[in-house]
């Protein structure tokens, strides 16, 4: 999955994806799921350009990030993002399952 987003997007959902990974540290985990949580911190992290590419398994876990609010430094934060991100997200998942 790709995603475009503009100036300081990335490190947002990058901090919020690792508060949702120290609120669940308690939660067992499948290895995959691990590493598909890692994948998508590490790719917003390291963004440092306007888009990034996570795999589809690794993209399916925004929804869980949008969804805890708790994770987010604000809600106009989240918001904000959200709005950069998640249409982008809600199209590259309708083309997946449609195919």
């Amino acid at each position: 999955m790709e995603f475009q987003f503009g100036p300081g997007v990335a490190h947002l959902f990058a901090d919020a994806t690792a508060a949702f990974m120290r609120g669940k540290a308690d939660t067992v985990w499948l290895n995959e799921q691990s590493e598909e949580w890692n994948e998508l911190w590490l790719t917003f992290r390291d963004a440092d350009t306007a888009s990034v590419t996570v795999s589809y398994e690794a993209g399916r876990l925004m929804f869980w990030v949008w969804g805890a609010r708790w994770a987010w430094r604000d809600e106009a934060t989240r918001r904000v993002v959200a709005a950069e991100l998640r249409p982008q997200w809600q199209e590259q998942m309708r083309q997946r399952v449609t195919r």
